[in-house]
């Protein structure tokens, strides 16, 4: 069992994009010998009805959807014979409930799906997504709707030269040595510094190597106004399987609610997007 991950969650509603999830997230699992869980929150009713009826429709409601999960699993379990996949259910709201189980120490990942544009920007800014990542110390990930699983080979650590950044790319490293992955530190100067490669060079030789001394590490810096189009660009012409950020939660949600920036990250392609919390610095995410 990997060190760094050994529980995945995978929140679903039964949706095509849903079940994309699921099974990358299936892969990823047996990639690192680790655990899937399966995660579906029934919803509470809103009735009008009497108490007698209320309680009928609910415990209706979590049979048939319990029902369907616990399927979900068994037909998973039959594809995916060497990991461990369980199935749980509650009833109330998904992001208060995923949070509880995060909480408890019992979750090391969430994957979500995603669908095309609009959906990827409701995944960053919709109410129960945007809620779960700025509420829960747990990584997200999030994969496009037409992404398949091909390993975790290549790493695009997007940095911004930072304390911080130092330290998730040590969780980053952890969650995922186990794939000898090549990361890349990508460092996207926007015109704030006048010497971007020499400040990544130091930055590598005094806040990196010195504690880091994974081997298929390399630094990358880019000169461009537009962040967000150079990284588009950049992953187009790299193929990645993984593009990680780190952040603060305000200042990621400051930055992704600017209606521009939201446009933009239409582009996001078909690389999954791997959210990791960093804590305690002034420095903002690359976007």
């Amino acid at each position: 069992m990997n060190a760094g991950i050994h529980n995945i969650l995978v929140p679903t509603d039964f949706s095509e994009s849903a079940m994309k999830a699921i099974h990358f997230a299936a892969n990823l699992a047996e990639t690192f010998r680790c655990k899937l869980t399966l995660y579906h929150a029934i919803g509470i009713p809103y009735l009008t009805s009497p108490e007698d009826l209320e309680l009928s429709t609910t415990i209706d409601l979590e049979r048939i959807e319990s029902e369907q999960l616990y399927h979900l699993r068994n037909q998973l379990a039959l594809q995916f014979r060497n990991i461990t996949i369980e199935a749980q259910t509650s009833t109330g709201f998904p992001v208060e409930e995923i949070r509880s189980l995060a909480r408890d120490g019992r979750i090391d990942l969430v994957v979500m799906g995603t669908k095309g544009a609009s959906s990827f920007r409701e995944l960053l800014m919709g109410s129960n997504t945007s809620s779960l990542v700025q509420q829960t110390e747990c990584p997200v990930l999030a994969i496009p709707e037409n992404t398949l699983f091909q390993g975790i080979t290549k790493i695009v650590f997007a940095c911004n030269l930072i304390k911080d950044d130092v330290q998730s790319l040590m969780r980053l490293i952890e969650m995922f040595k186990n794939a000898n992955p090549e990361i890349t530190l990508l460092h996207v100067n926007d015109g704030h510094s006048e010497h971007a490669e020499k400040d990544m060079e130091t930055w590598m030789q005094k806040e990196v190597r010195p504690f880091i001394k994974f081997e298929k590490l390399k630094a990358v810096t880019i000169s461009d106004t537009d962040i967000v189009k150079s990284l588009h660009n950049y992953l187009s012409e790299n193929p990645t399987d993984l593009l990680v950020t780190a952040t603060r939660k305000r200042n990621f949600f400051e930055k992704i609610f600017d209606p521009s920036i939201s446009r933009k990250l239409i582009f996001h392609t078909h690389t999954p997007l791997l959210v990791l919390h960093k804590h305690g610095s002034k420095g903002e995410m690359i976007f």
